[in-house]
């Protein structure tokens, strides 16, 4: 069976990149810009690889086993988010019970949140610790040279006494020095055939291609761990993602760009320079992205000044971004580090339906000083904006104030057993709070059943946080009060709501 394509080997090296299956049984399957990454720069060294796409083929264990035990390679690349902490495990125990001597290196926030914990409860050869492209590319060939891994930074690993060694984080560079993504390593034709989670769902045909513009973390916030934690906010330039969208539109297609960043634009000057660069360069395409809650108001822009970058914004094509409110309550957005002010968040929403771009958001329950009260406070904000969010709880993460916070009050003894146990942010996995697991969810249902009425989603109490139920269903409308809100036609979208951070349940990947 066809398991990716097979190119020939730099020194006869045996290299595969396996692709995990983040959301078993989903219906929607994204284009893994991560490992396509480390796959592209790899490639462009010299190295040739096989790619095990386990996602796109819905391969389950049982197959994924049986090919690693008939299949010999060198070197097994691959990386995965920390919530799949326990079948990763698994993954490299297999890895190594069948190929004991193929060195297995494993990137992404599982090994850049937990190196040492991760070395000790595994047998992987090698962690990456943040980038992944220099730093793993770095590690295969000093073992391939046989020469010490002692040199390469940005990674952990065990040395011969089986002693685990961190070496000093690799200090990031430019950006816009890797190449543009490779996607022919993917079979891109069955990625887009699947139902997109950023479409426009107004369109008769999506092509929607994903492209990263931007790298790091500015504020840090206290729940949130992703694989570029410690490293400085970097951006490309325009005329570098805009030379990358040219290529994605005339190869691939794309009808659609997706700025799949955790953070595209963090101010209203960056995303009006790349609003103009669009416009510039005559493509044709539609975008969407994520932004600051108080895009506008950090650079005190207001009124006409806000609504000019707005409206270029739509001019270039963008119809949907994605901004995290988390919290209606002052108090536990400074808990949470956002560093921005509640009512940032309306402004920042009407100034968009305005132009007439869909807005998507986020909020997290379950802080320690979450009440009925900030609950309510919470989707008082959605209620005035009129958009419906996606509902997740407080899970602790490894290498956040929140995680650390946990070991302080003894809610973690074991990591390891608490890592295996956590699902995603969709599931009451750490209840940090003074309320009970019941009160929480009633509590939730009470706002989430007056955003459904208020804006006639239709959706039962089963659909409120896992939304699976809704995403591709007619979504009907009907006209609001003016006077409680002010509403344009497409101000609602089920874009983020409906997808992230879900977890279905299916075949096992």
């Amino acid at each position: 069976m066809k398991t990716g394509i097979m190119l020939y080997t730099k020194e006869k090296t045996k290299i595969l990149f396996i692709n995990p299956c983040l959301r078993p049984g989903g219906h929607t399957k994204l284009l893994p810009v991560g490992v396509a990454s480390v796959m592209t720069y790899f490639y462009e060294k010299g190295y040739k690889f096989e790619l095990l796409d386990i996602d796109i083929n819905d391969y389950d264990d049982e197959y994924v086993e049986k090919f690693i035990k008939n299949n010999k390679f060198d070197f097994i690349l691959f990386g995965t988010i920390v919530t799949h902490y326990k079948w990763i495990k698994w993954l490299v125990n297999t890895i190594k019970k069948h190929q004991p001597h193929t060195r297995v290196i494993v990137g992404n926030s599982v090994s850049s949140s937990i190196p040492e914990l991760f070395l000790q409860k595994t047998k992987a050869d090698v962690v990456v610790i943040g980038e992944g492209e220099i730093s793993a590319y770095e590690a295969v060939e000093a073992i391939r040279l046989k020469k010490s891994l002692k040199v390469v930074n940005g990674i952990a690993f065990r040395n011969n006494d089986g002693k685990i060694v961190i070496n000093e984080l690799r200090k990031v560079g430019d950006i816009n020095d890797f190449p543009m993504i490779n996607w022919d390593f993917f079979d891109v034709e069955r990625y887009l055939a699947m139902p997109s989670v950023k479409a426009d769902h107004e369109k008769d045909v999506t092509r929607a291609m994903p492209i990263i513009t931007a790298r790091g973390c500015a504020f840090k916030c206290t729940f949130c761990h992703f694989v570029f934690w410690n490293d400085p906010y970097r951006n490309r330039t325009p005329n570098s993602v805009i030379g990358e969208i040219k290529q994605l539109i005339e190869k691939y297609h794309a009808t659609h760009i997706d700025f799949w960043d955790d953070l595209s634009f963090a101010s209203a000057h960056q995303v009006e320079k790349m609003s103009d660069a669009i416009l510039e360069s005559g493509l044709k395409f539609k975008w969407m992205a994520s932004v600051r809650v108080d895009l506008f108001s950090r650079g005190n822009l207001s009124g006409d000044g806000a609504l000019k970058v707005a409206k270029k914004m739509k001019q270039s094509g963008c119809y949907d971004v994605g901004f995290a409110l988390e919290s209606g309550n002052q108090e536990i957005l400074e808990m949470m580090n956002k560093k921005i002010e509640v009512d940032a968040f309306l402004e920042t929403v009407n100034i968009f339906k305005q132009v007439g771009i869909t807005v998507n958001t986020s909020v997290v329950f379950g802080y320690p000083t979450e009440t009925k009260e900030t609950i309510g406070e919470t989707f008082d904000q959605c209620l005035k904006a009129g958009v419906y969010p996606s509902i997740g709880f407080l899970l602790p993460l490894p290498a956040t104030g929140m995680y650390d916070y946990a070991k302080q009050k003894g809610l973690i003894v074991d990591e390891d057993a608490y890592l295996e146990s956590i699902t995603e942010r969709q599931d009451i996995c750490l209840n940090m709070t003074n309320m009970a697991n019941e009160d929480i969810m009633e509590e939730i249902k009470v706002g989430a059943r007056k955003l459904n009425d208020m804006l006639d989603l239709g959706l039962d109490e089963n659909t409120f946080i896992k939304t699976k139920g809704y995403k591709n269903s007619k979504i009907k409308k009907k006209p609001l009060d003016p006077e409680n809100i002010a509403r344009i036609e497409n101000d609602v979208s089920f874009n983020y709501s409906s997808t992230e951070f879900k977890f279905e349940t299916g075949k096992s990947c």
